[in-house]
């Protein structure tokens, strides 16, 4: 008689532990899947190809911000690595251009010009980094910070959206369009430094943030940096 009174005990909380598990699984939500995309680029042909960065991936309000990014000048042109853009704002919140001339780094709509111009064929990492509490925005280049800007306003608007490449409304002035090579497109939410493969905590370099609007925009490389990774790891 014992025995089955410990064996209907265990039974009753088994089935009970049960039930409490399934509804801890039912009550969280699925983490997205993505992978690393070490061994991928993305080639961007004047304005034509686009990449963006995926709804379920908002940008929040940043009061400080590291945003890096590899590029190479492919064709010498005007060009555009990224745009972000709040809903309503005819003019980028943030965003990087070049030409054979110089740097432009758009912040909260206003366009600052760096006398820097990229090395064609070459693989530059740039960076740019912003301080609302220091008034300052930084643009380093390849690990040296080449200049520094008094800015003072407040941090960049949340949930806009994000577009590596030109946009057609957004086109550079002028008739020549380059084409440039990203990777590695990665933001943190600090000013420190990061490792050189170490992936993005507020946008990465993962396939769960971007979605490509042409299949020419995105090209496999295993000579890559960061290529080796094991791009099938899912976070």
């Amino acid at each position: 008689m014992h025995d089955l009174c410990f064996e209907g005990g265990w039974r009753w909380t088994h089935n009970f532990l049960l039930v409490i598990w399934l509804l801890v699984l039912a009550a969280t939500p699925p983490k997205a899947e993505g992978y690393f995309l070490g061994d991928t680029k993305a080639v961007l042909n004047g304005c034509e190809d686009h990449w963006t960065l995926q709804d379920s991936a908002a940008m929040p309000p940043l009061f400080q911000m590291t945003l890096c990014v590899d590029i190479r000048v492919v064709v010498p042109g005007a060009w555009v690595a990224f745009s972000y853009s709040s809903v309503h704002a005819p003019r980028p919140e943030l965003g990087l251009e070049g030409d054979d001339e110089a740097l432009y780094g758009w912040l909260l709509r206003v366009r600052h010009r760096f006398p820097i111009r990229l090395s064609p064929k070459h693989w530059h990492r740039v960076c740019l980094r912003r301080d609302v509490a220091g008034n300052s925005l930084g643009l380093e280049v390849d690990g040296r910070m080449v200049a520094e800007r008094t800015v003072i306003a407040g941090p960049i608007p949340p949930a806009g959206y994000l577009w590596l490449g030109c946009r057609p409304r957004d086109r550079p002035p002028g008739a020549a369009l380059g084409t440039v090579e990203l990777y590695l497109f990665r933001m943190w939410a600090d000013l420190g430094r990061h490792g050189p493969c170490e992936d993005g905590t507020v946008i990465g370099w993962n396939a769960q943030y971007w979605g490509v609007t042409s299949p020419r925009g995105r090209q496999r490389d295993p000579a890559l940096l960061c290529g080796e990774t094991d791009t099938h790891e899912l976070f």
